[in-house]
C-alpha cells in the first residue's frame, strides 16, 4: 500500500510540473515555523505552607512550532509525599502556539513545618528542535508559618496573577445561603442561615484543610439593597429583615481574606419591579441590578482580593428582543415574563415586559465607582454555552475581565428500548431495573409488555428513563439488574437519547473553551456532580479536572453546605468531611492527591 501511494504521488508530481509550460509553476512549501526556546519564568518561587498549591510558569520565546518538553520535581530538604506532591509530565505546544504553560505543585500542610524547606522542578527532553533556555530549573521554597492576609488578584493577558506577579489558579468552593435565607425570612439574626453547619458562614479552618484559596458568596440584590418586595402569594417581604445583610457579607469578606482566601461576590438572584427574587430569573434587570453593583463595588473596591461575578447563570426564555441571545446577554434585552415564587413554593411566570441589564451596563457600573477589581462574565444557557463569548465580550478599559463557565455533567435519558435477549420466566407487567450504568448515575426502569415461549420478554416499555452520563452512553445491550418477578437473563438495547441537561459540558466542546482561554482567563465559577450516600467516584469531574489543571483554569466547586441534596454538595458537616462521590473526588483534586 505504501508503494502504491508513493507511485501515485510521483505521478502527480510529474503532471503538476508539466502544467503551465516551462516545467515549473509549483510553489515551494512554506518554511517551518521557528522552534524557539522554553524556560522557567523564574529561578525561584516561594510559597507559604498553608497556601496548599503553587503554580509554576514555563515561558516560550521566539518560536511557535509544535513541540513539547518534559518536567519533573526532585527532593531537596522538602520530601515528596511528606512536604509536597511529586509531579512529572509533558507540556505540549500545538503548531502556532507560543503561550506560557503552567505546572501545578500541591504543597502539604498536614504537619506544620518548623523551618523553611525546598525542592526543585526541572525541564528536560525538548522535542522538534525546541531548545532549553535559562533557567531550566526552579527552586521552590516552602516557607513555614501561615498566610494571614489575602493578596491582590489581577488579569495579565489570559492569566490571573497574584500580588507577587505569579500565575494564579483559583481552587475553591461556593457557599450558598445569602441568596435565599434573608429574603425567605428564615433567620433574621444570621443571613447565612447556618448552611455550612454553623452560624455566620463557613468554618475557615475546614476550607484551608481542603487547600482552598477562594470562597464564593452568592448574593440577593433585594437583600443587599434593603428593599421591600412582594412574593407570588401576595406576601410583602423585607429583603433584609434583620437589618444586617450588608454587614454580614462585609464580615465574611474580612474573615475570608484574613484566612488567606480570595473572595468572589456574585449577583445570584434578582427580580424586576417589586417582585421578590426568590428564584433565579433570566438575567439581571435595569430596575435594581445597576444600583446593586454600584453599591457592592463601592464597598469593596479597596480590596483587590475580591472578584465581582456580574450574574450567575443567564438564560433567555421569553426573550422578545433582540433576537440574538448573545446580544441580549451583553447589551440587555426585553423579556415577556420572568419566573417567581413564594415561601409556599407557589411558582409562577409573571407576565409583562421587563428590561434586562446587559453585562456591559453592569461592568460599566462597577468601573464608574473607580473599582479596578477583576470581573467575571458568564455565557448563555446558564453560563454553560461559551460559543459566542469572545465575539460579544464587553469592553473593559482596564482589561480586567475573565470568562465564567459553569460545566456540569451532561445527562441523558433513553426514550426507546428494544429487547436484545428475552431471557426466561417473565410475565407481563414485571418491572425490570437495568444494571446501573456506573457507580454514580441511575439506571432505566422498564415494564414488560409482552412475553413469548418460556416467559421470554418480547417487548418492554420505559417507565423511568434513569440518568446516563452523556460521555459514556451504553452502546451494548444492558443486562437486567433486578426485577419484581421471577424472570432472568433478559438484556435490552437503549436508544433515542434525549438531553436532560446541557450538552455544552461535553468533552467535544472543551476545545472551544480552550480556544477562549488563549485570550482571557477561564474560571469554573460553579461545577458539581452526584454525592448521594454510597456514591463512589465522580466520572465527569475525573475527566474534567485534569483537563482544567493542564490548562490552568480556575475551579470553584458548589456547594460548601450541609444540604441533604443528592447532587452538588461537597461536605457532610461543618468540619468539611467530604460527601460521598463528588465531595471525595473534589477534595482529592484540591489537595493534590488525584485527578491533577
Amino acid at each position: 500500500m505504501a508503494f502504491v501511494r508513493l507511485v501515485l504521488l510521483f505521478a502527480a508530481t510529474l503532471v503538476a510540473s508539466g502544467c503551465g509550460g516551462g516545467g515549473g509553476g509549483g510553489k515551494d512549501p512554506p518554511p517551518p515555523l521557528p522552534a524557539g526556546t522554553v524556560a522557567m519564568a523564574a529561578a525561584t518561587y516561594s510559597v507559604a505552607q498553608d497556601v496548599g498549591l503553587l503554580t509554576v510558569t514555563v515561558n516560550r520565546a521566539n518560536g511557535s512550532r509544535d513541540g513539547s518538553v518534559s518536567y519533573a520535581t526532585a527532593n531537596g530538604t522538602a520530601l515528596a509525599g511528606t512536604d509536597y506532591t511529586a509531579r512529572s509530565g509533558v507540556l505540549t505546544w500545538a503548531s502556532g502556539d507560543s503561550a506560557p504553560k503552567t505546572i501545578s505543585l500541591p504543597i502539604s500542610n498536614v504537619t506544620p513545618n518548623a523551618s523553611d524547606l525546598a525542592f526543585s522542578v526541572t525541564l528536560s527532553n525538548p522535542t522538534n528542535d525546541l531548545k532549553l533556555g535559562a533557567p531550566v530549573s526552579a527552586t521552590v521554597n516552602i516557607t513555614a508559618g501561615v498566610t494571614t492576609v489575602g493578596g491582590a488578584v489581577s488579569v495579565r493577558g489570559n492569566r490571573l496573577i497574584d500580588a507577587a506577579g505569579n500565575v494564579l489558579q483559583l481552587r475553591g468552593v461556593s457557599f450558598s445561603g445569602f441568596e435565599f435565607v434573608a429574603i425567605g425570612g428564615w433567620s433574621p439574626s444570621d443571613p447565612s442561615g447556618g448552611q455550612a453547619g454553623q452560624p455566620n458562614g463557613p468554618r475557615w479552618s475546614a476550607l484551608k484543610a481542603w487547600h482552598a484559596n477562594t470562597v464564593r458568596f452568592t448574593l440577593n440584590e433585594t437583600s443587599w439593597l434593603g428593599l421591600t418586595c412582594v412574593d407570588t402569594d401576595g406576601v410583602t417581604r423585607l429583603g433584609d429583615p434583620g437589618g444586617n445583610y450588608r454587614s454580614a457579607i462585609t464580615t465574611q469578606v474580612q474573615e475570608a481574606t484574613a484566612a488567606g482566601l480570595y473572595v468572589i461576590l456574585e449577583l445570584h438572584w434578582a427580580a424586576p419591579g417589586t417582585r421578590c427574587p426568590m428564584v433565579q430569573t433570566q438575567m439581571a434587570n435595569m430596575d435594581h441590578s445597576i444600583a446593586f453593583w454600584t453599591s457592592v463595588a463601592t464597598d469593596f473596591k479597596g480590596n483587590s482580593s475580591v472578584i465581582f461575578s456580574l450574574y450567575n447563570e443567564p438564560f433567555f426564555f421569553g426573550l422578545v428582543s433582540p433576537p440574538n441571545e448573545w446580544s441580549a446577554l451583553m447589551t440587555g434585552g426585553t423579556f415577556s415574563y420572568f419566573p417567581a415564587t413564594s415561601g409556599t413554593h407557589n411558582y409562577q411566570n409573571i407576565t409583562g415586559a421587563w428590561q434586562s441589564a446587559g453585562m456591559q451596563a453592569l461592568l460599566d457600573a462597577v468601573r464608574a465607582t473607580g473599582a479596578t477589581n477583576v470581573v467575571l462574565v458568564g455565557g448563555v444557557e446558564f453560563s454553560n454555552n461559551m460559543s459566542g463569548w469572545l465575539a460579544n465580550m464587553p469592553h473593559d478599559p482596564l482589561n480586567q475581565i475573565a470568562a465564567a463557565w459553569h460545566p456540569y455533567p451532561p445527562i441523558q435519558g433513553p426514550t426507546s428500548v428494544a429487547v436484545s435477549s428475552g431471557g426466561s420466566g417473565y410475565t407481563v407487567g414485571d418491572s425490570v431495573t437495568l444494571a446501573k450504568p456506573n457507580t454514580v448515575y441511575a439506571p432505566a426502569v422498564l415494564q414488560v409488555s409482552a412475553v413469548g415461549a418460556g416467559g421470554a420478554v418480547t417487548a418492554a416499555s420505559i417507565t423511568t428513563a434513569g440518568k446516563y452520563l452523556q460521555i459514556a452512553l451504553p452502546a451494548a445491550p444492558v443486562l437486567q439488574g433486578s426485577t419484581s418477578g421471577a424472570g432472568s437473563g433478559a438484556s435490552f438495547t437503549l436508544s433515542g437519547w434525549g438531553n436532560l441537561s446541557s450538552t455544552w459540558s461535553m468533552p467535544t466542546n472543551w476545545p472551544a473553551v480552550q480556544a477562549l482561554s488563549l485570550r482571557v482567563p477561564i474560571v469554573f465559577a460553579e461545577t458539581g456532580e452526584h454525592n448521594g450516600p454510597g456514591t463512589v467516584g465522580a466520572p465527569f469531574l475525573q475527566q474534567l479536572l485534569p483537563f482544567a489543571g493542564a490548562n490552568n483554569w480556575s475551579v470553584i466547586g458548589c456547594c460548601w453546605d450541609v444540604f441533604a441534596e443528592q447532587d452538588n454538595v461537597l461536605i457532610k458537616d461543618v468540619d468539611g468531611t467530604p460527601s460521598d462521590g463528588y465531595g471525595k473526588v473534589f477534595l482529592d483534586w484540591m489537595t493534590g492527591v488525584a485527578w491533577q
